[in-house]
């Protein structure tokens, strides 16, 4: 049994060598990893890398049906009672590792309070220092959350994770409609969840406003996933969901529309 009873999970795509040495630091300096990968046909390089244990069907499953099956094999095989999921493009250290299970650890009677819960890591902290109290939440990403994995596990299994766009609202949605607590922290070190991740931003001099760049064919994808969601939502009377969803539609396309506009109109503030 690991001894802070935590394991960093990743889904992998093509993933680059920069980002397999960095697991496998991470790994040879304690950190228990486990890594399913959507490759198709495999990760070609992973024989250079020996630390790690890669899982796979050699097929994209996407990160919906990959997350299920992964933690169905972890609830297997029963070393673990929770999981740290990371994003293949999130920065991390040993740190990060230690910090999120040393949160669990110094959390766990106030957690097991709300039954079941779902915990996100942010990093960085505005008000500086190491800030480790939970903020309620209904949305958080999957990217840098900690979850149990027999009991997540189950809940993947009662419905059809989606397969890349909107799993995170899916994942929060339906635990909180099994009553699932829901929790932010504030201030993990070292975790950048998307640095790479291409955008565009303006300035009107005081404030910074950033748009993501999403390929044409994941926007729609979005906008349908959300839209199924709020259709459930609905069907239950369940408004503050109802009123999530429909929120980040309306953000979805005005980001699509007005942003758009006013980045080409305004030069002078344009910024890459």
């Amino acid at each position: 049994m690991n001894p802070m009873n935590l394991v960093v999970v990743l889904i992998a795509y093509y993933p680059d060598r920069d980002a397999l040495k960095a697991w496998s630091e991470a790994a040879q300096r304690g950190v228990p990893l486990r890594i399913w990968d959507n490759t198709p046909g495999g990760c070609q390089v992973q024989d250079e890398f020996p630390s790690l244990e890669f899982l796979g069907t050699g097929h994209n499953l996407g990160v919906g049906p990959a997350l299920k099956r992964l933690l169905n094999e972890l609830q297997e095989q029963g070393l673990w009672d929770k999981a740290l999921y990371l994003d293949q493009d999130a920065e991390w250290t040993i740190t990060t590792y230690q910090w999120a299970a040393a949160l669990h650890d110094s959390l766990l009677i106030d957690l097991e309070k709300d039954n079941n819960a779902l915990v996100g890591l942010c990093g960085g902290c505005r008000s500086g220092g190491n800030q480790k109290a939970l903020a309620p939440v209904r949305i958080m990403m999957t990217n840098g959350m900690i979850f149990p994995i027999k009991e997540t596990a189950a809940l993947l299994n009662t419905y059809n994770p989606f397969f890349m766009e909107c799993v995170d609202y899916q994942v929060c949605y339906r635990a909180k409609l099994r009553g699932w607590a829901l929790f932010v922290a504030q201030g993990c070190p070292d975790l950048k969840h998307d640095p790479t991740r291409p955008s565009i931003a303006w300035s009107n001099g005081i404030r910074t406003f950033h748009k993501r760049i999403y390929p044409s064919g994941r926007g729609r994808r979005f906008l349908l996933n959300l839209a199924v969601l709020a259709l459930h939502a609905f069907s239950r009377l369940n408004f503050p969901y109802l009123w999530v969803f429909l929120r980040n539609i309306l953000t979805h396309v005005a980001y699509r529309t007005w942003f758009d506009a006013v980045w080409y109109l305004r030069a002078s503030g344009r910024q890459t």
